[in-house]
């Protein structure tokens, strides 16, 4: 029987040593919030702690159903919950495009997994999918440790490169983390970037290049009031979860994007498509995992494709 269901059991924030450049942290546990949102709660959480761990009583309580993809959605470093604009924006992009649980996770005190038994349950890891913006892609990648890459998917929006950078790869999001990983890098500017400038998945997506995404200066007031003082210092950082929320809209383009050795080079359109299958091109979003068959084609390689400065992002071919 496993015995770790929902996510990792505790991770402590002295054993897991999350903050990089930010100094050891105290080894102490904290309270990690679960907001809880499903199509019968869809704007009023549910809430669950990391306080609550073995007791099912209390998810039974809830609407959750464990026959349904479960996604988690993680904040970085300076995010919150209550701060943070494009979480909500994407638990209701989740579940306008199909039934599912969507946890936001606040971890702004600490951090830390439930964990549940499977079998009473009925959540299967393989329906699991964690996404964790810069700090978070990292944390996400340390619960798909805890669950020895069972986990079915995490997908880290620019995961965090300031005190990641150079890392050993079990320190860092990398592809064992789950059974797919995809990245999203866009602030990975050598020195000044928030992003880390390496590859993090199976499948690693470098939209305008990685970094000076069209549309961060000129609404650098908009990315202010949505997320903060820091969002608006950071429109490229946050640019990730905006491309991944549009992609779960059916009705838009999809932002396909093509293996390059660099990005002046797939503007020029040289780029080799030889690896074949879906080596030459991936779906940068939600349907990324439909590269899963060829992972041996893409890991490693980068993918890149060019977007406007405004929702939707991605241009019709």
């Amino acid at each position: 029987m496993i015995k770790l269901l929902f996510l990792a059991a505790f991770i402590t924030l002295g054993s897991c040593q999350l903050f990089g450049l930010f100094g050891p942290p105290k080894p102490a546990q904290f309270t990690t919030k679960f907001n809880l949102y499903t199509r019968n709660n869809k704007q009023t959480a549910q809430v669950l702690t990391s306080r609550d761990a073995g007791n099912l009583a209390a998810i039974t309580k809830t609407n959750f159903k464990g026959s349904l993809m479960t996604r988690f959605i993680v904040h970085g470093f300076v995010d919150t919950t209550s701060a943070s604009v494009w979480m909500g924006k994407m638990k209701d992009a989740f579940l306008d495009a199909g039934d599912c649980n969507v946890f936001i996770v606040d971890w702004s005190a600490g951090n830390g997994f439930l964990s549940y038994d499977q079998s009473a349950s009925g959540l299967s890891v393989a329906n699991v999918h964690i996404l964790g913006h810069s700090l978070g892609a990292h944390i996400a990648g340390y619960a798909g440790q805890a669950f020895n890459g069972q986990l079915g998917r995490i997908t880290g929006f620019d995961p965090a490169g300031p005190g990641y950078a150079g890392k050993d790869t079990k320190d860092k999001l990398n592809p064992s983390n789950a059974q797919f990983v995809d990245a999203i890098h866009t602030d990975t500017f050598p020195l000044i970037g928030l992003g880390i400038n390496e590859n993090s998945g199976h499948v690693d997506f470098y939209p305008n290049g990685g970094h000076d995404q069209p549309g961060c200066v000129i609404n650098r007031l908009g990315a202010m009031i949505d997320n903060g003082l820091y969002g608006g210092f950071a429109c490229s950082h946050f640019r990730s979860v905006e491309f991944y929320t549009a992609s779960l809209n059916p009705n838009n383009p999809k932002g396909v994007a093509t293996q390059c050795s660099d990005y002046s080079t797939y503007l020029s359109g040289d780029c080799d498509d030889s690896a074949g299958a879906n080596g030459g091109t991936v779906v940068l979003g939600e349907q990324a995992i439909l590269a899963k068959p060829y992972e041996s084609i893409t890991v490693g390689n980068k993918y890149y494709l060019a977007t406007g400065a405004f929702y939707p992002f991605f241009e019709t071919k």
